[in-house]
């Protein structure tokens, strides 16, 4: 190891550490550091922080805040990992929906903060010859994220609002979430397992053709799937397979 890098390792476990700092001024420096990456969880797990409560979720951050560096600049993009070390955590064994939760909160966050997309042209679709329609590639709107949960999750992020009380209604997972923004507002809404196959074949590249046949012995409700995914601003454009 080179002395650089043993002088920033050193510096680390000093700001990161459980230990209190022998210097006064680094004390301040880690304080702040881990304020701010607890700010910053806070800001993106709103929902998970009311459910689990003030006082579990700050001790979850910061655990999760030493042991985790930001790897940018930017804040908005610290604790994408934070739904792994919960899944991880012991004690949040007790509510097993919660990894996923977060999960879900966190499209939400990346949601609000992607770039805009120019809605789905579908006159020029319309215009595409039909022997060409199998080789297109439909984009995904930068803002589209997709989550899907062996639990009610988008019940209870609906639930726990700040408008509602925090009891979901009753339903059982799994559940498929295309995570989108709606009128510059994210706005999650449940798909169903059909729309998800097509969601996750265009998300990986697939052509038109192969999004089709991923609904298998359901390829007959293409056109409707297409239909709503479209409505609900899902697509963004589309090209040629090259």
């Amino acid at each position: 190891m080179s002395r650089l890098a043993a002088q920033q390792r050193d510096f680390l476990a000093a700001i990161l550490g459980t230990e209190p700092a022998d210097e006064p001024g680094l004390e301040v420096y880690r304080r702040n550091v881990l304020g701010a990456r607890q700010g910053a969880l806070t800001a993106a797990y709103p929902v998970v922080r009311r459910l689990v409560g003030d006082a579990f979720f700050d001790e979850a951050a910061e655990r999760f805040a030493r042991a985790t560096p930001s790897t940018r600049g930017d804040l908005n993009a610290y604790g994408g990992t934070f739904a792994d070390f919960l899944a991880a955590y012991p004690y949040a064994h007790a509510l097993p929906y919660l990894p996923d939760l977060a999960r879900l909160e966190w499209a939400v966050h990346e949601s609000h903060a992607a770039a805009d997309g120019t809605p789905l042209d579908l006159a020029a679709l319309a215009s595409v010859p039909a022997e060409a329609l199998a080789d297109l590639r439909l984009r995904l709107h930068p803002a589209v994220r997709l989550v899907r949960s062996a639990h009610p999750v988008l019940a209870i992020w609906e639930a726990n609002q700040p408008s509602r009380d925090g009891t979901p209604e009753y339903r059982a997972g799994p559940d498929h979430v295309l995570v989108r923004r709606a009128d510059q507002v994210v706005a999650p809404v449940a798909v169903d397992e059909d729309e998800w196959r097509v969601l996750r074949s265009f998300a990986q590249g697939d052509t038109l053709d192969a999004a089709c046949a991923a609904l298998g012995a359901a390829q007959g409700r293409f056109p409707y799937v297409f239909a709503r995914l479209a409505g609900l601003g899902a697509f963004t454009g589309f090209e040629a397979a090259a």
